[in-house]
This record gives structure tokens, sequence and C-alpha cells, in this order.
């Protein structure tokens, strides 16, 4: 322990090379308010009023209940500005500790998502039923996975209680993967945003950074607490707190934010097949970027920059237009927004060669 507070760092980073260890505290108090919450959800008859048992009979089940469902997004929030900090300043070159990052990105979506159905609200509900369903784009074995994910012909309190299972077991293994990953960037050193490693640049990580790193823990401790109690459901949908009702789908579903990315891309596409597939090269597209990336100076690229804001932007309106009908312009425009997306992977590795050329 002593080490890791005496170990080099470069001494000019700032304020986003702090986010990470503001992602473990958040983690951390997600697992300990997870726990709390467990001891009092019950989903043998009705898991919507067992929810809303927390809010209105648990002592303080209101404040917990809040803390850990507003404290995902806060966490996604500071996990995408994490993984930006990353893509803009070319924190990819350490494969192993991108990689375990990504990793780690995925579980935490599976987690938010199993978590969220076990509400068994309206939202979730149908949220459940548009994603398992993709299952069945699966050739030939597609329509029986479904079925043995449900555990059923529809889906019910068996699979409830499976994604109950698999929202304790996933926070293991990310906390298993946060301690590899916090290995590696011991061993590998941060990088800085020049892009360059001096030793002569180097200084404690103990007292400066560790100063820093609590006094953003607590500004966002602060943000928390006041979104809990003055707008506790700024993050949650109109249909968050209807009962889940088989008979009647919403007329317009919508996941959380942090999925409407992907969310977007699924939608636009007809055939589940495609949009599957889709899906997938959109994750496989973030784990080969630091292959499309190799020059000569890690940080100072203005081509690479300009690309990698163009991406941001291009992710940021296809995760609105997810929030939009299926219909004219909007259909249009998110395709438009995800060829542009796919079209810049190949174009970085066109970006870097010619600044290869140009220094």
């Amino acid at each position: 322990m002593k080490k890791s507070f005496m170990i080099k760092t470069p001494s000019n980073i700032y304020i986003w090379w702090n986010i990470g260890s503001s992602i473990m505290l958040m983690m951390t108090i997600q697992i300990l308010t997870g726990i709390m919450l467990s001891m009092n959800y019950m989903n043998k008859n009705n898991p919507f009023n067992s929810s809303m048992n927390l809010y209105l009979n648990m002592n303080y089940g209101w404040v917990i209940r809040l803390m850990h469902s507003n404290m995902t997004s806060i966490m996604f929030i500071a996990m995408f500005i994490h993984m930006t900090r990353g893509l803009m300043y070319k924190s990819f070159f350490m494969m192993k500790m991108w990689m375990s990052g990504m990793t780690m990105l995925l579980l935490m979506m599976m987690e938010s998502f199993v978590g969220y159905s076990l509400v068994w609200n309206q939202m979730s509900y149908w949220a459940m039923m548009v994603i398992t369903n993709f299952m069945s784009a699966i050739p030939i074995m597609g329509n029986k996975m479904i079925k043995i994910i449900w555990g059923n012909f529809n889906i019910n309190i068996i699979l409830i209680n499976r994604f109950l299972s698999i929202h304790f077991i996933i926070p293991m293994i990310i906390f298993l993967m946060s301690m590899i990953h916090l290995m590696i960037l011991h061993k590998s050193k941060s990088n800085n945003p020049m892009g360059l490693m001096n030793k002569m640049d180097m200084i404690k990580l103990n007292p400066i950074f560790i100063i820093k790193d609590m006094t953003l823990m607590m500004i966002i401790m602060m943000m928390l607490m006041n979104i809990n109690l003055i707008n506790p459901f700024m993050f949650s949908n109109s249909d968050s707190f209807v009962m889940m009702n088989y008979f009647k789908t919403p007329s317009h579903i919508e996941p959380e934010w942090y999925f409407m990315f992907f969310y977007s891309i699924l939608r636009s596409i007809n055939n589940k097949l495609s949009g599957l597939m889709m899906l997938i090269m959109s994750i496989i597209s973030f784990m080969i970027i630091p292959k499309m990336n190799m020059n000569k100076f890690q940080s100072f690229n203005p081509l690479y920059k300009t690309m990698m804001l163009m991406m941001i932007n291009s992710i940021i309106l296809m995760s609105i237009l997810s929030t939009k009908p299926v219909e004219y312009p909007f259909k249009e425009i998110n395709i438009i927004m995800i060829l542009t997306f796919f079209s810049l992977i190949p174009l970085m590795k066109l970006m870097n060669k010619l600044w290869n050329k140009l220094i």
C-alpha cells in the first residue's frame, strides 16, 4: 500500500487523470448500497411492488435507492469521460490497460441492464423483451437460446431470479478487473498530455495527486446529494413508475441514456441479424482504434484529434436521435451518423500516415 502512494507520476497531469480513482469510489458505494437494498428486495410475487416498498417502508430506503440509481448515471458519465481522455491523449498505446478498461465498461453495461430489469416496470420489461429477442437473430440456435435464457415461453419471475444472481456476480468480476487495471497502470505508469515519458519530470503520487483525487471525490458526492434531494428522478423515464403490463407496449421504448448510442444502431436497421452485427462491430471499433493510430508522436496530432472530435459528435447525435420516433428525417440522419462513425475508423489510419509524412 505504501508503495502505491509513493509511485512516480508525471507532474503535468491534471483533473482528467483523477477520474479513475473517483470511479473506484463510486463502484464501492454501488456495491454497499446494492447489498443494503438486496436485504429488503423480494421478487417472488411482484418485484415492482418490492422496489416501491424500498422507497416507502424501508428506513432511509428512499435515500439508498436513489443513491444506487443515480450513482449509476454519474458513474457512466465518469467512465465515458475517462474513456474520452484515453482516446484524445492516446492512453490506448498501453494495450493491456486499454483492453482491461474496455472489458470493465462492457461488464458495467451488462450489470446496469440486469439491475435495471429487476425493477420490473413497464420500460424495463419491454427493454428486456427487445434485447433478449435479438438472440433470435442467431441462426439455428437463436429461438432455443431465448427459451433457455427466459426459463419459460415468456419473460417472468424465473428470468428476474437469474438476473438477480448475475447482478451479484458481475461486480465481483469488475472489482477483480479493476485491480488488474490498477496493477497494469502502476507497472506501465500514467501517460500525460504531452505524450512524452521523462523520468526527470516525475513526482510522487502522495500528497499532491491524492489531495486532487479526494477533492474530486467530494465534488462528485456533493453533486450526487444535490441530485438526490433536488431532482431525484432527472435520469428516469416516466414509464419507470408504471408497473409492467404484458398487454400494453409503450408507444416509444427508450433505454437508459448510456445505452442510447447502441440502441440507435440496433433500431436503424430493420434486419435483426444485421443490427446485431453492426452493434458488435461498433464495440470492436473501439477496441481496434489503437491499431489504427501508430504514429511518431503520441499526443501531438491535430488531424487525429479532429477526427476523434468528429467521432464524439457523431456518437452524441446518434444518442439524441435514438430518443426520436423512427421516421423521416430522424431515421435518415441517424443512418448518416452511423456511416460517419464507421468511416472515421479507417480514416484515422490514413490521417496518421499523412501526419507522419508531414513531420
